[in-house]
């Protein structure tokens, strides 16, 4: 068997089971562990169909806390963020802009694991989920990772662990089929991501379901120390790689 197909079946099933558990993180374990191996025109769309298969796997986990109204605000932010951090990426030094955010994650996720009671913020409303949106859609755009702005606002909106995953779920899911129409408008499939996709499948279904099993589990308070550790991983993740 190709030594990359085995690589991609033992990464989807990491990458699936970690998503499945905390709602994101599926692009970021997938991307770190296959760029060496697979070339960025295979490997980005192959992320991003396999990333939205183990989303909507997982989202059966909060299917009952779905709610278009409060999830529409941060589609039209990222739906608008995109476009614009895809124009910005040209003018950035993307490894420098990549360990600044990893630096600020790694100083504010430390902050908060050492917080026994997590501040929450309940002002803004729409227009704030919006603005977080839009940011996120931004960075998105700019660099291929949109979640930690998204992640790190819904653990301070004050909502259960159900409502946060669905709420950053929905934008996930939104913002990956806006890139998806934009890579097959571009052409930027072909048989060798299809392939792995194919071949990814299946893991990443089993170890997503099962991940969002064992989410379950958890109480709130676990739930947002799960999530800021992750995020604290993908911060050091990302200094890595722009250094």
């Amino acid at each position: 068997m190709d030594s990359v197909i085995v690589q991609v079946v033992l990464v989807a099933t990491l990458a699936g089971f970690i998503q499945g558990l905390s709602g994101f993180a599926f692009a970021l374990v997938a991307t770190s562990l296959l760029a060496w191996t697979i070339e960025p025109q295979v490997l980005a769309p192959t992320v991003v169909l396999t990333s939205l298969l183990g989303q909507i796997t997982s989202l059966s986990s909060v299917g009952t806390k779905l709610r278009a109204g409060r999830a529409t605000p941060f589609l039209i932010g990222g739906v608008l963020g995109v476009p614009a951090g895809v124009l910005l990426l040209p003018l950035l030094d993307a490894n420098a802009f990549r360990a600044s955010i990893g630096i600020v994650l790694i100083v504010y996720c430390s902050v908060m694991l050492g917080i026994k009671e997590l501040p929450v913020f309940r002002w803004g409303g729409a227009r704030a989920d919006g603005g977080v949106g839009l940011l996120a859609g931004i960075l998105g755009g700019a660099t291929g990772i949109p979640g930690p702005p998204i992640i790190l606002w819904c653990a301070l909106r004050g909502w259960d662990k159900e409502t946060q995953r669905a709420t950053s779920q929905s934008f996930f899911i939104g913002v990956q089929l806006l890139i998806l129409g934009s890579y097959l408008a571009a052409g930027l499939f072909n048989t060798r991501s299809l392939q792995l996709v194919l071949v990814a499948s299946l893991p990443i279904i089993l170890s997503a379901w099962l991940g969002s099993r064992i989410f379950r589990r958890f109480t709130n308070q676990g739930f947002q120390k799960l999530i800021f550790s992750l995020l604290l991983i993908s911060g050091i993740a990302l200094v890595w790689s722009g250094l």
